[in-house]
């Protein structure tokens, strides 16, 4: 009995890991303020301050992103991201992101494995995606679920989980904040 016990409980343990507990949705954001604009807040030059933390919560890179946003002839958001390492690589992709009829939008970047979706709500948009992630000579195939809030001071917050085969390998924190030029 005791051994059953065990097992149902480390079987339910994997299942709540695998499908995870959220419940969250853009649209709980849809009143709270600033409203997000991705066009608005993007075009132009922003900065961004990462960190990827594993899943045992240690620190194992630290970044920053230089980001160049334009709209372009066909109203699509492009967003070019030069990114430095703290151990000295860098690393660039570009997104073209456009707003879908649904009011959804949809992104695609070289190394973004089919499309990647997003929802905006409020000051909130959700971003989820599979990316192809270069680790020690090997390409490994990630999904991201990305959360960006926009706070009242313009600064734009993201906290993304990353997870291969639906478990979480890490989590992605990064500040935005707009260049004034």
């Amino acid at each position: 009995m005791f051994r059953a016990l065990r097992r149902f409980a480390v079987i339910f343990a994997t299942l709540s890991i695998v499908t995870g507990c959220t419940t969250m949705s853009p649209q709980d954001f849809a009143s709270t303020t600033p409203a997000l604009s991705l066009e608005e807040y993007f075009v132009g030059k922003t900065k961004a301050y990462g960190l990827f933390h594993d899943r045992f919560g240690t620190l194992q890179r630290r970044f920053t992103v230089d980001i160049t946003g334009t709209l372009n002839n066909e109203g699509a958001l492009v967003l070019d991201e030069r990114f430095s390492y703290a151990d000295g690589e860098t690393q660039q992709r570009v997104w073209t992101i456009r707003k879908a009829d649904d009011g959804l939008y949809e992104g695609r970047a070289d190394d973004v494995v089919g499309t990647a979706r997003g929802e905006l709500a409020g000051a909130v948009l959700r971003w989820t995606y599979d990316l192809d992630l270069p680790i020690s000579g090997r390409t490994w195939q990630v999904a991201f679920d990305d959360w960006m809030i926009l706070m009242d001071d313009g600064i734009l917050m993201n906290k993304a989980t990353v997870s291969k085969w639906g478990l979480k390998i890490g989590e992605v924190t990064l500040v935005f904040r707009q260049v004034k030029e």
